[in-house]
C-alpha cells in the first residue's frame, strides 16, 4: 500500500508547534492498514491547526471515530500525550499530514494500475499517447484524497476507493 506521509515524530511535532500550529486532531488512518502486521493495535494519524474553528469542524467531522481526539497545545496534558504519541510508541503506527516532498516519485506501480483502472472502469475518458492524466493527493480530514485531471476535467475521490477496487 502506497503511503505518502511522514510518519508524526518529536521533530514534526516541535517544527509545527513553531509554524503556529496549536491545535492537532487525532484519527484513525485507513490507508496503511493493508500491510497490517499483528503487533501494530492502531494506526493514526494526526493533523495540525492554527486555526481552532478548523480543528473543531475536522473532530466534529468524523464523529464516529472512536480514536478521534482533539488536542490543544494550550492544555499540558494534551501536550505531553503529543509528546508521546511522536514518541511512536510501541504498537502504533502515527502520521502527520505532511506528504513526503519526493512522494509522486515512490507512488508504486501496483497504486498507478488501480489508478488507471479506477479511470477506465468510472470515467469516459480515453487518453492517447502524449497525454496525461494529472494526479495530485492532498488531505481532508484526515484522510487521503486523489484529484485526477484529464482534457479540463476533474475528479476527486478518496484513496481507500482506489486501494480497495477489485
Amino acid at each position: 500500500m502506497f503511503n505518502p506521509l511522514y510518519q508524526f515524530t518529536t521533530e514534526v511535532l516541535e517544527a509545527t508547534i513553531k509554524k503556529g500550529c496549536d491545535y492537532f486532531v487525532r484519527n484513525t488512518y485507513r490507508q496503511p492498514q493493508y500491510n497490517s502486521h499483528e503487533e501494530i493495535k492502531g494506526y493514526y494519524i494526526i493533523t495540525h491547526y492554527n486555526d481552532k474553528a478548523k480543528s473543531e469542524a475536522h473532530y466534529n467531522s468524523i464523529a464516529e471515530d472512536k480514536n478521534r481526539y482533539l488536542y490543544n497545545c494550550y492544555n499540558k496534558e494534551d501536550k505531553e500525550k503529543l509528546k508521546i504519541a511522536a514518541s511512536q510508541p510501541k504498537g502504533y503506527m502515527i502520521y502527520s499530514a505532511y506528504f513526503m516532498p519526493n512522494y509522486r516519485e515512490k507512488i508504486s506501480k501496483r497504486t498507478k494500475d488501480r489508478i488507471n483502472t479506477y479511470i477506465f472502469k468510472h470515467t469516459n475518458w480515453k487518453p492517447t499517447k502524449g497525454y496525461v492524466v494529472g494526479v495530485d493527493f492532498y488531505l481532508q480530514f484526515g484522510s487521503i484524497f486523489i484529484a485526477l485531471n484529464y482534457a479540463g476535467q476533474e475528479i476527486k475521490i478518496n484513496f481507500d476507493e482506489i486501494e480497495n477496487q477489485k
